[in-house]
């Protein structure tokens, strides 16, 4: 196993702990549309250690992760020899797992990442903003994982006492793939 597998899952677990504490501060004092930016965070990781895992060319995969420990932006060769950098759509489209309420809490987190709308939660519900189906879906996952009334209104309000534990889903989910990543596994779907 190589120091920069070690080193840069040793950054996705320093990263996790650290939204965990602050998720739980920000969740003590009800600062929900910062406990939801949070919820993307932890996405973000999820999502980069996916695409990693997808990969089968494991020097290609450490070579990103290097770049990352590097600081700078994944980027890749394309079949016309240029180099293009790999957005937030290429890592989605690859992490084929972005099923079910994963999906919904990256697409709604984002929107609490960048000055949205979404901020004015508590005069408006930004699922309204969803379409239906988005919106029974997301109702039919919260409560399948976390026992969320399917009869309850959609709102933020109606879901943040669920926040600390869709945090601990993906962080736990998170951990699995690991090893994967640190001994050139393969994550499949």
């Amino acid at each position: 196993m190589s120091d920069i597998k070690q080193k840069y899952i040793a950054l996705i677990q320093k990263r996790s702990e650290e939204n965990e504490k602050a998720i739980m501060l920000l969740f003590d004092q009800n600062l929900i549309g910062n406990c939801i930016a949070i919820l993307r965070q932890e996405l973000d990781s999820f999502i980069r250690v996916m695409y990693l895992g997808r990969i089968s060319d494991f020097h290609e995969r450490e070579r990103l992760m290097n770049q990352t420990l590097l600081g700078e932006k994944w980027s890749i060769l394309t079949p016309n020899n240029k180099i293009k950098y790999v957005t937030y759509r290429d890592m989605v489209e690859k992490s084929t797992e972005l099923k079910g309420y994963i999906q919904y809490v990256y697409k709604f987190g984002c929107a609490f990442i960048h000055l949205s709308d979404f901020h004015n939660y508590i005069e408006e519900n930004p699922f309204e903003k969803l379409d239906y189906s988005e919106q029974f879906d997301i109702v039919l996952y919260l409560h399948q994982y976390h026992g969320f009334n399917r009869n309850s209104e959609l709102t933020v309000e109606n879901i943040s006492y669920l926040i600390p534990n869709i945090f601990e889903k993906i962080s736990k989910n998170l951990t699995c793939y690991f090893s994967a990543i640190l001994y050139d596994g393969m994550i499949e779907m």
